[in-house]
């Protein structure tokens, strides 16, 4: 609640809000329009009482209908979820809920997820945020919500375009076997990249594994266009681009060629993969494999020819070491609360697939 009227506190009276609460049932507090008198705001707050079970899914489509209401270009339109519980009534299947998320995704609503404590599900609540566009935060205790909110509010402050992603054209041959971090699908020809929101001075980066060709003389891999909302613009796009290969069977002039501040983010990246693959093992119930996952993705990072250089690479790679490590002794001290160990490692591992 002191969260909750802290972010009040900062909503200005142009600025439209609206709240939703569900348990077995769902309640609409406050229908969305402009925020007015906060103290009556913070009286409904005040007023919150925990009641039955968690109809989380019709409690996120309630709140995407009010959000819906009033969208606009000229708006951020932004749904938090907060949960501390499983969703347990009402629509609960992940892929139905991710469905949703992504329609209105496409009506340029986004989805912001906040899991509280333990006892949540922590792969819908990230899926959610994927699907829906916006950030997923892990808050273990209560006392750090107010925190996270600011966090969000400081980021809707600064959002240049929505619903943005990047349209790549391939090469003959080329397919994309992955791509870490975002969601991404193949359209008619295309390769789409959903990148959701953009904000003022951020630098995003996207790996993109590719499969290519073998073949000679050089290669344009793929082109590609950044594209988004902005404003009661529908779609704009950004100057396209493109990715060029070289092929060569001398090694001297790959490695003269290799630029490793590339490599070690790519490397990175890659090790992010092997520990969501720990986690899911973990959903398993197999933690001594996941253990193994995570110390082999400590192993590979290290033996990426960047960490036996000097500089921003090498540091780089020190630290997703230094992180990988901080999951295995995570994960070895947990014993019998494998959920805490699990929530932290999949988060902070979220943030750095994203770069957060």
């Amino acid at each position: 609640k002191s969260a909750l009227g802290a972010l009040i506190d900062q909503l200005q009276s142009e600025d439209i809000f609206s709240l939703v609460v569900y348990d077995d049932v769902v309640d609409v507090l406050r229908e969305a329009k402009r925020v007015g008198n906060k103290s009556d705001i913070k009286r409904l707050i005040e007023a919150i009482y925990p009641r039955g079970s968690t109809n989380l899914g019709d409690g996120l489509i309630e709140g995407l209908r009010q959000v819906e209401c009033n969208a606009s270009k000229e708006y951020v339109n932004r749904v938090i979820l907060l949960s501390d519980g499983l969703a347990n009534r009402g629509v609960t299947d992940p892929s139905e809920l991710n469905r949703i998320a992504r329609r209105y995704r496409s009506k340029a609503v986004s989805i912001t997820t906040m899991g509280v404590g333990l006892d949540y599900n922590e792969n819908l609540m990230v899926g959610l945020s994927e699907s829906g566009g916006g950030n997923y935060y892990f808050i273990e205790s209560s006392h750090g919500l107010t925190a996270m909110l600011q966090k969000e509010f400081n980021a809707l402050s600064s959002i240049v375009a929505q619903n943005a992603f990047i349209e790549l054209t391939l090469g003959p041959g080329v397919a994309v076997k992955d791509v870490i971090g975002c969601e991404h699908r193949s359209d008619g020809g295309k390769y789409v990249v959903h990148l959701g929101d953009l904000y003022s001075n951020e630098q995003r980066e996207v790996t993109v594994e590719l499969d290519v060709p073998e073949g000679s003389g050089s290669l344009v891999v793929a082109r590609g266009t950044l594209k988004f909302e902005r404003g009661e613009v529908r779609l704009s796009a950004v100057e396209p681009f493109s990715a060029t290969i070289h092929y060569t069977r001398d090694v001297a002039v790959i490695e003269k060629n290799r630029d490793m501040k590339v490599q070690a983010n790519a490397d990175i990246a890659v090790s992010t993969r092997r520990v969501d693959r720990a986690m899911q093992l973990l959903d398993e119930g197999k933690k001594e494999e996941a253990a193994v996952e995570l110390n082999a993705a400590r192993t590979a990072v290290m033996a990426s020819p960047a960490a036996s250089t000097s500089g921003f690479a090498a540091e780089a790679i020190r630290q997703q070491e230094g992180q990988l490590k901080q999951f295995s002794d995570e994960l070895d001290k947990s014993k019998d609360n494998v959920a805490k160990a699990k929530k932290s490692i999949q988060y902070e591992n979220y943030k750095v697939q994203k770069k957060k």
